[in-house]
């Protein structure tokens, strides 16, 4: 097939997806005005490409035609427009507009971390008078992925490196501020998904050149370093320790690649990255065990499930399969929908059944060795089911 072939093709594709999504949307409406809802509007509209849907929840006029024109992996340049005051945005928010555009178009448009996980933006003193900027992290920062967390602080520096504002030079008193309170939140609200040493924290709030603060999320206060001048509040700040602990130290590689795209030195991350690579994911992966939770195999052990790479009808991002076979013989504990917490890949996944990748082996009482093929066979066997050999294949959709 040519390639304007394959072109005509996407465009009839494309087309007639369009053409359906209208007609639902047609039966939907219709289905609607019958007063049976609470609305008799349909709510969720169709979404657009990115550039729409960064200019329809931004509400900045334009920008989604320059985001066409620069394409969406330049944001410097979106940034530099917005700070040259290229689009109709009050001075006083174009600083704060710059940020949360960025983070809309680097998440897709489609978590509500750049609108409801920044809380605010300002530029603030240091003790010696030299001004730098605060940005102001929320609870739903959370949504934007690690990732997502600690590029917004590489965004905020290229923003303050354009605006020709100085670093960010916290007290000893606010470093070991940042320390406890991190583990506070850690220890009293959430476990993180990774917890930096104290060590890093203060490497952290040394080299990071933009301060990383947030909104009070929690009820629970701080017991030491409180009443600091330039911390607003004694509570703990849930935005804060996530984008330090997920965002900038447990991303580190990633933001060590991404800030030379900004023109940027985070260099100084290397020592992060060093320091995390020494923490074992066995010792990391248990030490998340709640206690009362079964656990069906220790990490990387032999006989427990085996990755396989692949898709079924019911699998997906986050939808892992096993064979019946072992939900029947592991006791029924993983039922459909069960959530695991897995060694790897990712961190999480919930449970559905593919009866066409390799099943269970077991070893019964009277010493005979037998594949498991269907939960009815398990279910048959496994009241005679002295130990089982292998758990069968755990199937995951690729990337």
């Amino acid at each position: 097939m040519s390639e304007m072939d394959k072109n005509k093709v996407d465009v009839l594709y494309f087309r007639e997806l369009t053409g359906q999504i209208d007609k639902g949307y047609e039966i939907a409406q219709k289905a609607r005005k019958q007063g049976k809802d609470p609305c008799d509007l349909v709510e969720s509209l169709s979404a657009g490409d990115l550039a729409s849907r960064v200019e329809g929840l931004m509400g900045v006029k334009g920008i989604a035609d320059e985001i066409k024109r620069v394409g969406k992996e330049n944001i410097p340049q979106i940034i530099d427009d917005i700070l040259d005051g290229k689009f109709d945005i009050e001075k006083n928010k174009q600083v704060e507009q710059a940020l949360r555009i960025s983070l809309t178009i680097l998440t897709e448009g489609v978590v509500a971390a750049p609108i409801e996980g920044i809380s605010g933006v300002e530029i603030n003193e240091n003790p010696d008078g030299s001004r730098y900027l605060s940005v102001y992290f929320a609870g739903p920062i959370r949504s934007a992925g690690g990732t997502g967390q600690g590029l917004a602080v590489l965004i905020g520096d290229y923003i303050r490196q354009k605006l020709g504002l100085q670093e960010y030079r916290p007290t000893n008193d606010e470093i070991e501020r940042y320390v406890s309170e991190i583990k506070l939140y850690n220890n009293r609200i959430t476990r993180l998904q990774y917890l930096p040493s104290d060590d890093e924290i203060r490497e952290i709030l040394k080299r990071t050149p933009v301060c990383v603060d947030g909104d009070p999320t929690e009820k629970i206060e701080v017991l030491v370093h409180r009443n600091l001048k330039r911390v607003k509040t004694n509570r703990i700040r849930g935005g804060m320790c996530l984008v330090i602990a997920e965002g900038i130290a447990q991303k580190a590689s990633k933001l060590i690649k991404e800030a030379k795209n900004f023109g940027l030195d985070w260099s100084w991350l290397a020592n992060i990255k060093a320091k995390k690579t020494q923490t074992t994911k066995v010792t990391k992966f248990m030490d998340d065990v709640v206690g009362g939770r079964p656990i069906f195999a220790a990490p990387s052990a032999k006989g427990a499930f085996r990755l396989r790479y692949g898709r079924s009808r019911c699998s997906g991002i986050t939808a892992k399969c096993i064979h019946p076979a072992a939900q029947v013989l592991l006791g029924g504990f993983i039922a459909v929908g069960t959530q695991l917490k897995v060694e790897q890949p990712g961190k999480g996944c919930i449970i559905t059944p593919c009866d066409q990748i390799e099943c269970p082996v077991v070893k019964l009482e009277s010493g005979d060795v037998l594949r498991v093929e269907s939960a009815e066979h398990a279910r048959l066997i496994k009241h005679q089911v002295e130990e089982i050999l292998f758990l069968g294949d755990m199937l995951v959709s690729y990337g």
